[in-house]
């Protein structure tokens, strides 16, 4: 079954309430992630900021390992 995508449980049932409350799930979703599209460019999204800044941080301290290690490694002629 190549290409099917997997249901989610959470979302089906997030789907039922949904339908029953008559609203569309394509359009709350889209507006559940609109409203955090827009937190996030206006700042107002912390955890989020957090969380990115966090994994830049890491990423950026990783890279600097690994320059240092080939730096030291070919200085010394091995590899």
């Amino acid at each position: 079954m190549a290409g099917r995508k997997k249901e989610n449980p959470v979302e089906k049932a997030a789907e039922k309430i949904l339908k029953k409350r008559k609203i569309d799930f394509n359009e709350w979703k889209k507006d559940i992630i609109t409203k955090r599209k827009i937190a996030v460019m206006s700042d107002e999204d912390k955890e989020w900021t957090d969380r990115t800044i966090h994994e830049a941080a890491i990423q950026l301290i990783l890279d600097e390992v690994i320059e240092e290690e080939l730096n030291i490694s070919g200085n010394n002629g091995s590899y």
